[in-house]
């Protein structure tokens, strides 16, 4: 390779492109994407770009590399010049496996073994990946010496408190639902008190908003039945707009307050109060 217009092995170097972007927590359904992103290709360039199938320039592999932070030598081959023991190995994507348990990962695969050859770990093809287990005694044919294994485990995912919305007034409640689930919450919205009593013997939530009342019905009894439940210490939120009306009991509302600790809002309530009170209740903020 003498110049920037000159390609290099266009397989080998989009497997380490891959790699790559893999340690860097790429999806490998984004790769194609991020890469005509860096390098300004359309989408078929991009893939047959990072199949191999396409010639690499000098210019372009630097310009990924760059985009990572990383080495270009590395994407060419030149990584096991520079002493870090990996030799002729080239790192390839494969499944680490122990037994029935698998995970995902990077290895970094030199030649072909035989019977003046051990390695603790082997590589076998699988399709257009390798497997890599521990070997014991001697290897089945078409094993690989596998001198580095890199493990890419799943990304940690945000935790998504689960809200029970119980009110009969669908508008109001799917409101809340929207408002809720743009602040990172999973919403459940019944219509009933009875709806959440049958729900709670199943299922637990990390806090309840409910309207108080039903009809005739109140929800101090359901209110109750939350406290006895096997998450008692829930957040719960009382919703009502007849204090003012005089159609909600004030007395009545106040000692299910002071028995149950619940909050208590007007209606309409104000949906940025209530969910600061409601992410400060499970620790959010």
């Amino acid at each position: 390779m003498t110049n920037d217009a000159t390609s290099t092995d266009s397989l080998a170097v989009a497997e380490r492109v891959r790699a790559l972007m893999s340690r860097h927590g790429i999806a490998k359904r984004q790769q194609t994407t991020e890469l005509c992103r860096i390098l300004a290709l359309s989408f078929s360039q991009g893939h047959r770009k990072l199949r191999g199938s396409s010639p690499w320039t000098l210019a372009q592999i630097r310009k990924v590399a760059d985009a990572f932070d990383e080495p270009a030598a590395q994407l060419v081959g030149a990584a096991s010049a520079d002493g870090s023991g990996l030799g002729d190995a080239h790192p390839r994507e494969a499944v680490f496996s122990v037994g029935a348990a698998q995970w995902p990962c990077t290895a970094w695969i030199a030649g072909p073994l035989n019977a003046h050859r051990r390695s603790e770990f082997v590589a076998y093809p699988e399709g257009n990946r390798w497997r890599v287990v521990h070997c014991e005694g001697t290897p089945e044919p078409h094993a690989c010496e596998v001198v580095k294994i890199e493990i890419r485990p799943q990304r940690a995912e945000l935790i998504r408190p689960t809200v029970a919305v119980v009110d009969s007034d669908n508008a109001a409640a799917e409101a809340l639902r929207g408002y809720l689930e743009q602040n990172g919450f999973a919403v459940a919205v019944l219509d009933r008190l009875e709806m959440l009593e049958i729900a709670l013997r199943a299922q637990t939530f990390d806090a309840v908003i409910t309207d108080w009342r039903f009809g005739h019905q109140s929800a101090a009894l359901t209110i109750e039945a939350i406290r006895r439940s096997p998450k008692p210490d829930v957040p719960i939120f009382l919703l009502t707009g007849d204090l003012l009306t005089g159609k909600a009991s004030e007395s009545e509302i106040s000692e299910v307050i002071r028995r149950f600790d619940v909050a208590c809002y007007e209606k309409p309530a104000r949906l940025a109060i209530l969910v600061a009170d409601l992410s400060k209740r499970l620790g959010r903020d």
